[in-house]
C-alpha cells in the first residue's frame, strides 16, 4: 500500500520561497517528497522526511513535525558548489553557508525522482548562470543513469540572460529587494534588447534617484553584469550613490565584454581602489574606453591602475582624467606605465588630462612619452587644459607627435612659451585641424610669434583656431589683421569674449577678405566690446558683405551680451533675404524688440538656406514672437530646424518676465489669462513646426551637419564585439628598458591579496580618526611592511598573511637609548640613525624625524635622509588616506575568503561598505559640498600667477629648495653626544615647550608657503629609569637640569621673539591656530 505523503500548504511554500505576484521573480518549478539529512555525507546525521522545493533561485527544506511546518533548510542555487552521488538511490548537494563553510544536504528516494529532481535543479541553475564561465559553475559528479535529458532547450531571458541573472542576484540579497522598482527596470532591459541597443545608461533610467518610489537597487543591477555577454557601454556618471565602484569592481573582475567605462562626477565620495583592482584580477578585460574624470585619484589608486594598463593584453583607445587632482608624480608614473606597454598605449586615440598640476615633472613625463611614439602612435585628441604646462620641456614633442586636435587652454603662454611653440611646433606640423589657445592670457607678442609660424607652414589644409577669453584688444587686433591674411588654411576663427570694440573687429575683417585661398566656414565674434549706432551699423554692414561675397562661411556668431548691437543688426538681417549661403546664425542677447522682430519674421518669409537660428534671451514680446512664428505656422519656412529660446521658454512657464520693450515692460503674470496661455500655445506650435522641418530635412539624401548646434566633444567610436589589439611595437621601443614600477603602489597579486612594490626610501606619516600614527616603512630591496603604532604592529606580506611583532625597537639617539612608554618604529635606512624626538602627552605616538646634522656630529660620516612627506593639513586628507588603506584590507579579507571557498557562482555575499538601499550618507555629501579638498590646486585665471598652486608642489624650484633645507626644530642645545637625555620638566614646562615649538614651526611653514612639517619633539623618558639614573649617575643628573633649565630660558627668549615678530606680520595670525590644530 502507498505511503500517503503529508500535505503543506502551497501559500506557506510561496511565502516561505518569496514568490512575489508580478509575471517575474521566484516560481515554484519542483517539489518532492524524500528522504534528507542536513549533512554532506550520507553518514552524517539520521535521515528523515522531508519537502524539497525547487525555484528559480533558490532551494528550500521544508519538514512537517506534530507541531506544524517550518523552513529547516534555505540556499540559494549560486552557493551551490556540487552535486555528487552516495549511492545508486542518493545523492548529495554541498553548498557554502553565510560565512562560506561547506554544508550539505543528501537525499534519498527512488531514481525516478532522483532523476526528475536533478533536472529541476540543472534547469533552474542554467537559466540563472547565462554566460558563466565554467570554473565558476557548479559540477556535477553523477552517473548517467540519473542524468535526464532537459525537456526543453534553454530559453535565454532578455540580453543574453541577463534579466534572470538580475532577478538571481536581487534574491541572493533579499534585504535590498524591490518588486515595484525591478520590474520597471526589467521593462527597460527588455526595450534595451528588442532595439539591439547595447550601452546600458543608468543615468537615463526611471528610478534611479534613490528618494524614488520607482527605485530600484543599483548594486545588484551592477553586480547582474559580471558574467554578462550583452551590454558593452556602462555609463554611471553623476549618480548620486555610493557603493558604485565596489559594485563595478566586482563586475569587472570576471567580465569580459564591456568595453566602455564611464564612471565619470561620482557625487558620492567614494574610493576607486576596488575598481582598480577588479581590473588588475581580470587580465582577460577588454576595457578600451574609461572615463574617470572628476573624481580624486590619489597616488596609491593611481599605481594599481598603472599597473593594470601595463599588464593590458589589447588597446587602450580612450582615457578620460581630467579634473582628478592628479599630482606631478602621480602623471609621471602613468606615463611610466604607458612605457612599460606600448602595444597598449600606441593605440590610444583620446587623452584628456586636463585640469590636472603637471608641472615640470608631469610635463617631462608626457614630452618623453611623446618623444618615443613619433611616428607610430594613434593619437588624435590631447586635451591639456588647465594644465600648468612647461613647453619648454614638452614644447619640442608635440612636434615629432604631430595630433589633429590639440587643446591648450588655460595655460599661461608668455612670449617665451609662445616662441617655443611657434618656433619648434606650428612651423612644421601637418595634421593639426583644431587648436584651443582660450584663456591663455596672450598677448600681442605671444599673438606675433604664434601667426609668425602659422604663415611659414604650408603643409597644413584646413585648421580652426580658438582665440577666445583672452583680453585682446586694439593692440592684438592690429598685429592680427597684419598676419592673419597669410593663413591661407584657416576655416574657423573664434575670438569671442575679448576686449574688442567694433573698429578692431571691423580692422580684422578687412584683413580676413584679404586671405588667400579664402576658406572660413565659422566666425564666432559674440561678447565683445559692441556698440550701437554708426559704429554698430558698420561692423554689421561689413559682415553682410562678408558673407554675401563668400559664401564657404556657414557659421556666423556676434551675440550680444552685455553690450548688444540691437537695431544696428538691421543691415544684417536686411542681407539675409537674399541670402543662400548661411546656415547658422547666433544673434541672443542683442536687446532686440518686436520692431526686429518684424524684420526677422520678414527674413525667415524669403531665407531658404538658415538652418538653425538664436533668438534667445532678447526683448521680444508677445506682438514680436507671433510676427516670427507666422512662416513657420504657415509653412512658409520648411528649411529652418532649430529655433533657440529656452531661457525665455523658461520665463514663459515661471511666469516671470516676458518682455514688451516696444511699450513698457510688462511682467508675464500681469497679463490676462488668455494671453498667457495664447503665447505659451504659440510656443508650443513653434516647437512642432521645427520638428516636422526637422523630419523633412533628415529624409533627404544631401543633409548639413550642423558645425554649431550639434558640436558633441570628441568621442571615439569602438565596433561592438571588437577589442583593439595591442599595436605592433617598433623595434627602437621594444629594445627600450622598460621603467621601473611606481613606488608606494598598492598592486593585487594573481592570489588576490594586496602586495606593496617600492623602489625607493619614503616615510609616509597619516593620521586616523583615533589620533595614531600610521608608519609606512620602506626599504630599499623592494619589500615593504606596514608598521601601525598600536599595542601589536602588523605588516601584510605577498601571501595575504598578518605577522605581528611587538616593536619594542630603541631609538638611537647620540648613541644612548631613548625608551618610550609607547611602542614606537625604528626606521634605520642604509645604517643612518635617526634622531627621534616624541612627545608622550595624550599617550600617542609620533613619526621619526631625521636630523642629518647631528647624524654627521655623532657619527662621523654623512648620509643621505629618507624623504618625509607632509602630514595630511586637514581632516578631509586623513580620513581618505584612511579609507584607503581600509579598502585595501577589506580586500585582503575577501581574497582570502574567495580562497578558502570551494568554487560556486555566488557573488560577494556582504557589500563592502554599505547594505541600505543606497542612500547617500549625510557625512560623505558633507564632505562633497561643505568642505574643501586642500589636495587639489587651484586653477588660475589670467590675472594669477603660476605659483598659486597649493603647497603640495613636486616640482616648482622654491618647493625644491625647501626640501633640500633641514627642518627648522627647537634646538636643544645642551644634548651631548656621551650623555643620556631625560626630562625632568614639569607638566606645564613641556606644554609651554610644545606650543614654542609648534607657533615657530607654523611660523616658519606660513612663511615659505610651503609642505608643513611636524616639529621635532622632545621625548620623556620612562619613569623607572629616571630613578636608576638618578640613582646610578647623581651628578650628571644635577648638570641636565640646570642644562635644561637655560634651554628653557632660551626657548622662552625666542618665544618673546617669535611674538614680536608676529606683531609685525599681521598675515601670520589668521594661520595659526589652523595649523596648530593640523599639528
Amino acid at each position: 500500500m502507498a505511503t500517503v505523503e503529508p500535505e503543506v500548504e502551497k501559500k506557506f511554500i510561496e511565502d516561505s520561497l518569496g514568490v512575489t505576484s508580478q509575471s517575474f521573480g521566484e516560481q515554484i518549478t519542483h517539489t518532492v517528497w524524500v528522504e534528507a539529512n542536513k549533512s554532506p555525507n550520507i553518514s552524517g546525521s539520521t535521515f528523515n522526511k522531508r519537502l524539497i522545493v525547487v525555484g528559480k533561485c533558490k532551494m528550500l527544506s521544508i519538514k512537517r513535525g506534530t507541531f506544524g511546518k517550518s523552513v529547516e533548510l534555505e540556499f540559494h542555487l549560486y552557493n551551490v558548489s556540487e552535486i555528487c552521488a552516495e549511492s545508486e538511490d542518493s545523492f548529495t548537494i554541498k553548498y557554502n553557508g553565510e560565512n562560506n563553510e561547506q554544508l550539505g544536504i543528501t537525499m534519498k528516494a527512488p531514481l525516478d525522482k532522483l532523476q526528475i529532481l536533478i533536472r529541476a535543479i540543472r534547469t533552474s541553475y542554467r537559466r540563472i548562470t547565462c554566460g558563466f564561465p565554467e570554473t565558476s559553475m557548479m559540477k556535477l559528479n553523477l552517473p548517467e543513469n540519473k542524468l535526464i535529458d532537459f525537456e526543453v532547450p534553454l530559453i535565454m531571458s532578455s540580453a543574453h540572460g541577463f534579466v534572470d541573472g538580475y532577478i538571481a542576484h536581487s534574491y541572493y540579497y533579499p534585504k535590498v529587494y524591490k518588486s515595484i522598482g525591478t520590474l520597471d527596470f526589467i521593462r527597460l532591459i527588455d526595450a534595451l534588447y528588442s532595439n539591439d541597443v547595447t550601452e546600458i545608461d543608468f543615468t537615463q533610467m526611471a528610478g534611479i534617484e534613490p528618494s524614488s518610489e520607482l527605485s530600484f537597487n543599483l548594486f545588484t543591477a551592477i553586480t547582474s553584469l559580471r558574467n554578462n555577454t550583452y551590454f558593452k557601454s556602462v555609463n554611471l556618471s553623476g549618480l548620486p550613490h555610493a557603493n558604485i565602484v565596489n559594485a563595478i569592481g566586482m563586475c569587472l573582475e570576471t567580465n569580459k565584454s564591456i568595453s566602455k567605462l564611464n564612471l565619470s562626477n561620482l557625487r558620492v565620495e567614494q574610493s576607486l581602489q576596488p575598481l582598480a583592482n577588479g581590473l588588475v584580477k581580470n587580465p582577460s578585460n577588454v576595457i578600451q574606453s574609461l572615463d574617470l574624470s572628476k573624481n580624486n585619484i590619489p597616488f596609491p589608486i593611481m599605481a594599481t591602475l598603472c599597473e593594470c594598463f601595463s599588464k593590458f593584453s589589447h588597446g587602450l583607445v580612450s582615457l578620460n582624467l581630467s579634473k582628478c587632482d592628479l599630482l606631478p608624480k602621480t602623471i609621471a608614473i602613468l606615463f611610466e606605465s604607458f612605457e612599460r606597454n606600448f602595444g597598449m598605449s600606441l593605440a590610444i586615440k583620446y587623452l584628456n588630462l586636463s585640469h590636472n598640476k603637471f608641472g615640470d615633472i608631469g610635463s617631462q613625463a608626457i614630452g618623453g612619452w611623446m618623444a618615443k611614439i613619433r611616428g607610430h602612435h594613434s593619437l588624435d585628441c590631447l586635451v591639456l587644459a588647465n594644465c600648468n604646462l612647461n613647453f619648454q620641456l614638452m614644447g619640442p614633442p608635440l612636434r615629432v607627435v604631430d595630433i589633429g586636435r590639440l587643446d591648450l587652454s588655460l595655460n599661461r603662454i608668455d612670449r617665451a612659451s609662445a616662441k617655443i611653440l611657434g618656433n619648434e611646433v606650428f612651423d612644421t606640423v601637418m595634421n593639426l585641424s583644431e587648436l584651443n589657445f582660450s584663456g591663455c592670457g596672450m598677448n600681442a607678442d605671444s599673438l606675433e610669434d604664434i601667426f609668425i609660424s602659422f604663415n611659414r607652414n604650408r603643409k597644413i589644409s584646413n585648421i580652426s583656431l580658438n582665440l577666445s577669453h583672452n583680453a585682446l584688444g586694439a593692440r592684438e587686433a592690429t598685429l592680427m589683421s597684419k598676419s592673419i591674411s597669410g593663413c591661407r588654411y584657416l576655416e574657423a576663427l573664434d575670438i569671442s569674449n575679448n576686449r574688442l570694440n567694433c573698429r578692431s573687429l571691423m580692422e580684422l575683417l578687412n584683413a580676413i577678405k584679404n586671405i588667400d585661398q579664402f576658406n572660413l566656414h565659422e566666425l564666432n565674434i559674440a561678447n565683445n566690446y559692441f556698440a550701437q549706432g554708426p559704429e554698430g551699423d558698420q561692423l554689421c554692414q561689413q559682415l553682410a558683405n562678408l558673407i554675401n561675397s563668400f559664401p564657404t562661411i556657414r557659421t556666423l556668431n556676434i551675440s550680444g551680451g552685455k553690450y548688444p548691437l540691437s537695431k544696428s543688426l538691421t543691415p544684417l538681417l536686411e542681407a539675409l533675404v537674399k541670402n543662400n549661403s548661411l546656415k547658422e546664425l547666433d544673434i541672443s542677447e542683442n536687446g532686440l524688440g518686436d520692431s526686429m522682430a518684424s524684420i526677422i519674421g520678414e527674413m525667415l518669409r524669403e531665407n531658404t538656406s538658415l538652418i538653425y537660428l538664436n533668438l534667445d534671451n532678447n526683448q521680444f514680446g508677445l506682438s514680436g514672437w507671433t510676427a516670427i512664428a507666422q512662416p513657420l505656422l504657415f509653412d512658409i519656412n520648411r528649411t529652418l530646424n532649430h529655433l533657440i529660446f529656452p531661457k525665455t521658454l523658461a520665463s514663459a512657464y515661471t511666469s516671470t518676465l516676458i518682455q514688451n520693450f516696444a511699450s513698457t515692460l510688462q511682467s508675464f503674470g500681469a497679463l490676462s489669462k488668455d494671453k498667457r496661455n495664447q503665447i505659451i500655445l504659440l510656443f508650443q506650435k513653434m516647437q512642432d513646426k521645427l520638428a516636422e522641418n526637422r523630419f523633412e530635412t533628415s529624409v533627404l539624401d544631401s543633409v548639413y551637419v550642423s558645425e554649431y548646434f550639434n558640436k558633441n566633444p570628441y568621442t571615439v567610436h569602438i565596433p561592438e564585439d571588437y577589442v583593439t589589439p595591442l599595436v605592433d611595437v617598433p623595434e627602437h621601443l621594444s629594445s627600450l628598458p622598460p621603467p621601473s614600477s611606481p613606488t608606494l603602489s598598492e598592486s593585487v597579486n594573481g592570489s588576490g591579496a594586496i602586495s606593496n612594490v617600492t623602489t625607493t626610501t619614503t616615510v609616509v606619516a597619516a593620521t586616523n580618526s583615533s589620533s595614531h600614527i600610521l608608519q609606512h616603512s620602506i626599504n630599499m630591496n623592494n619589500s615593504s611592511s606596514i608598521n601601525t603604532s598600536n599595542s601589536s604592529v602588523g605588516s601584510v606580506n605577498n601571501t595575504g598573511t598578518t605577522n605581528n611583532s611587538n616593536n619594542s625597537n630603541n631609538n638611537n639617539v647620540n648613541g644612548v637609548n631613548n625608551n618610550n612608554n609607547n611602542n614606537n618604529n625604528n626606521n634605520n635606512n642604509n645604517n643612518n640613525n635617526n634622531n627621534n624626538n616624541n612627545n608622550n602627552n595624550n599617550n600617542n605616538n609620533n613619526n621619526n624625524n631625521n636630523n642629518n646634522n647631528n647624524n654627521k656630529q655623532l657619527n662621523g660620516a654623512g648620509s643621505s635622509t629618507p624623504t618625509v612627506l607632509a602630514v595630511p593639513n586637514d581632516r578631509n586628507q586623513r580620513s581618505r588616506s584612511n579609507s584607503n588603506s581600509s579598502t585595501a584590507s577589506s580586500a585582503v579579507s575577501l581574497s582570502k575568503r574567495s580562497n578558502a571557498s570551494s568554487t560556486s557562482a555566488a557573488p560577494p555575499r556582504q557589500l563592502i561598505t554599505q547594505t541600505s538601499d543606497w542612500q547617500p550618507n549625510e557625512e560623505s555629501e558633507a564632505d562633497i559640498y561643505g568642505t574643501s579638498n586642500n589636495n587639489s590646486f587651484v586653477a588660475f585665471s589670467t590675472d594669477d600667477e603660476s605659483d598659486n598652486y597649493t603647497q603640495d608642489s613636486y616640482d616648482d624650484n622654491s618647493s625644491r629648495k625647501s626640501k633640500q633645507q633641514p627642518i627648522r626644530k627647537s634646538k636643544p642645545k645642551s644634548i651631548k653626544s656621551n650623555a643620556s637625555v631625560s626630562s625632568v620638566k614639569s607638566a606645564a614646562s613641556v606644554k609651554s615647550s610644545s606650543s614654542v615649538k609648534s607657533l615657530k614651526s607654523n611660523k616658519s611653514t606660513i612663511s615659505t608657503q610651503k609642505e608643513i612639517r611636524p616639529p621635532v619633539i622632545i621625548n620623556n623618558q620612562d619613569d623607572s629609569e629616571e630613578e636608576e639614573e638618578h640613582q646610578e649617575e647623581p651628578e650628571l643628573r644635577q648638570n641636565e637640569e640646570q642644562e635644561s633649565i637655560e634651554t628653557d630660558q632660551d626657548e622662552q627668549v625666542e618665544f618673546q621673539e617669535d611674538e614680536d615678530e608676529a606683531g609685525r606680520e599681521n598675515n601670520f595670525n589668521d594661520f595659526h591656530s589652523d595649523s596648530q590644530q593640523v599639528l
